[in-house]
């Protein structure tokens, strides 16, 4: 029997052994595991799959996939978005990627917009300026700004063309931290000086015009006069004909009688054409400047089915 109870100890010595060795095994083996880095591009849409809106709006603001930006640059960034969205409110968004191939500048941005759950309102008011470099180490790309919800209005055409000329120097010299501020800057500036007189929405796909209609304060008063005008001459009517005093053509009908016997001579004049003269004016049809004016804002439709404006290009 103690022979018996020895080769079961040593079975079940063993086996704990065993077990053991595999524990040992199986927390080297995660230890050993390299550290997958978390991606800095923040809630970019991952194509292929379905997009989706996110549900929650993420804190940052500036989201450097392509690492374009040192520590000090991003936080000093951070800091100015979150200032001037507290100061206008509206969103301020800035984004650096490498190009994947498949989408424009454009659709980059107005995806990583949509998708990331950006915005001010129900309009989703806001603004995101996208780096798009064309590859990793490349110093070339393009870059776009999207502008949703009041920012189009905001943000017309000729004001984009500015926007544009202003941030473009900054990224040829490769200063990207420089463009992010001098497009957070234009922003400001251009919230500031409101909506232009005249601006209008042109929707790029199916032709269709939205125009800005507001009521500045003497268009208002204006109003208010030739109403409080016409009331009054209403009431001055009505007290006129409770005067009991005759009118005027009662006055004219009176003396009719003293008129009857009155006789008029009438003269043959003839009237002669001695000169004619014809002036010509030519009417421009240009409106001055580039295609568009001043005052309009070209608009398409994302994937999500929003609309968006803006404008970008090369450097």
């Amino acid at each position: 029997m103690t022979g018996i109870n020895r080769t079961k100890n040593g079975k079940i010595k063993r086996r704990l052994l065993s077990w053991a060795a595999l524990m040992m095994c199986a927390v080297l083996a995660l230890l050993a595991a390299p550290v997958l880095p978390v991606a800095a591009a923040g809630p970019a849409v991952v194509y292929g799959a379905e997009k989706k809106i996110a549900e929650e709006v993420p804190v940052e603001r500036i989201f450097d996939g392509a690492g374009l930006f040192d520590a000090k640059e991003r936080a000093h960034l951070e800091e100015m978005a979150a200032s001037y969205r507290d100061e206008m409110g509206v969103d301020l968004v800035v984004v650096t990627a490498f190009n994947d191939g498949r989408h424009t500048a454009m659709e980059y941005a107005d995806d990583f917009y949509d998708y990331g759950g950006f915005g001010e309102g129900k309009d989703a008011d806001g603004v995101l300026f996208l780096i798009y470099l064309d590859r990793p180490g490349s110093v070339t790309g393009d870059y776009w700004i999207s502008t949703t919800g009041v920012m189009i209005r905001i943000l017309t055409d000729k004001r984009i063309d500015t926007m544009k000329a202003n941030v473009v120097g900054f990224l040829k010299d490769q200063d990207y931290a420089g463009a992010a501020q001098q497009f957070m800057r234009d922003v400001s500036y251009y919230v500031d000086k409101g909506i232009v007189s005249g601006q209008y929405n042109y929707d790029s796909e199916t032709g269709r015009i939205s125009r800005y209609h507001s009521i500045r304060w003497y268009e208002a008063l204006f109003a208010v006069a030739v109403a409080a005008g016409v009331a009054l001459s209403a009431c001055l009517g009505v007290m006129h004909r409770y005067s009991m005093k005759p009118s005027r053509r009662q006055k004219e009908n009176g003396l009719m009688a003293y008129r009857a016997g009155a006789n008029f001579c009438m003269n043959n004049i003839q009237d002669i054409l001695v000169k004619q003269f014809t002036t010509h004016t030519r009417i421009s049809t240009s409106s001055g400047g580039r295609a568009g004016g001043g005052g309009r804002s070209t608009t398409h439709t994302s994937s999500s089915g929003r609309s968006h404006g803006g404008g970008g290009g090369r450097f």
